[in-house]
């Protein structure tokens, strides 16, 4: 038998199947059509429609009747090395967030920690009307100019924070020669953020200068920060302090919602 060859056949269905996840990931919202999956993989329609079910049966896809796309579940982040308490909240934050973007029309995502950037793991703009770009999972963000960056530094843990303005500060140095470790921008920053209680951003990050945006960590038990959360909106469209008073108060009722759902399921995880 020749080295590295295996004496067991292949099962061409687990192959195809998993090449299906593979292609699915690589998407715009991990999500797909079975013609689209089809033509990229070059598998039969109706052998895409019976793994596509299997999977979907098996709980790592999910079909979205109304747009018609199979969308991969966090289910498959356990297929992973280290599965993590942010893929947890992530599946309890999805439906609160379907929730809040079907009333309020905004989009929101939830977005976790990733070295010194911010990474989005899920948002809720492809079903908002208001929504003027795809927010693709996996897309990077910074920390400094976007309230999901503001509201994770300023309510992480002293270790976390710590590590990331280090980061900051060794990438600022490179590039400026400054220090933004001790800088008074950003002590006031965080503490304007957590006297509020809430992240702002007014169109200060450059890649979305015509946005604002709201957002709030979802904590752990010790008020530590795991993700954030964050709604996006046309800054021209909600000038109206009242009307941003009213996002605001359901974006916040929408994350005590989450942490509550969140609490309660890891304490019957370890009961």
């Amino acid at each position: 038998m020749a080295l590295g060859k295996s004496a067991y056949r292949q099962n061409k269905s687990l192959l195809k199947g998993l090449s299906l996840l593979a292609e699915m990931n690589r998407s715009a919202n991990a999500s797909c059509m079975i013609a689209d999956l089809a033509k990229a993989t070059g598998i039969h329609r109706t052998t895409v429609k019976r793994l596509l079910e299997t999977l979907k049966e098996a709980g790592y896809v999910e079909h979205d009747v109304v747009t018609n796309l199979y969308r991969l579940t966090f289910r498959v982040q356990q297929l992973s090395y280290g599965y993590r308490d942010t893929t947890r909240i992530t599946e309890v934050a999805w439906p609160h967030m379907r929730s809040f973007s079907q009333k309020m029309v905004w989009p929101c995502s939830l977005v976790a920690p990733e070295g010194d950037e911010m990474v989005v793991r899920i948002s809720t703009r492809p079903y908002s009307r208001l929504s003027f770009h795809p927010g693709m999972p996996g897309r990077r963000l910074p920390v400094l100019t976007t309230a999901a960056g503001r509201a994770y530094l300023a309510y992480a843990s002293e270790a976390s924070r710590e590590t990331i303005l280090n980061m900051l500060e060794g990438r600022s140095a490179l590039v400026t020669g400054t220090s933004l470790k001790n800088s008074e921008f950003i002590q006031t920053l965080l503490e304007q953020t957590r006297e509020r209680g809430y992240a702002l951003n007014q169109g200060e990050w450059e890649d979305e200068p015509k946005f604002s945006a709201f957002a709030m960590p979802i904590c752990n038990e010790n008020k530590e920060a795991i993700v954030s959360l964050n709604v996006v909106f046309l800054t021209s469209a909600l000038k109206d302090k009242n009307r941003q008073e009213e996002l605001l108060h359901e974006f916040a009722e929408t994350v005590k919602k989450i942490e509550f759902d969140y609490f309660n399921q890891t304490v019957d995880k370890t009961e």
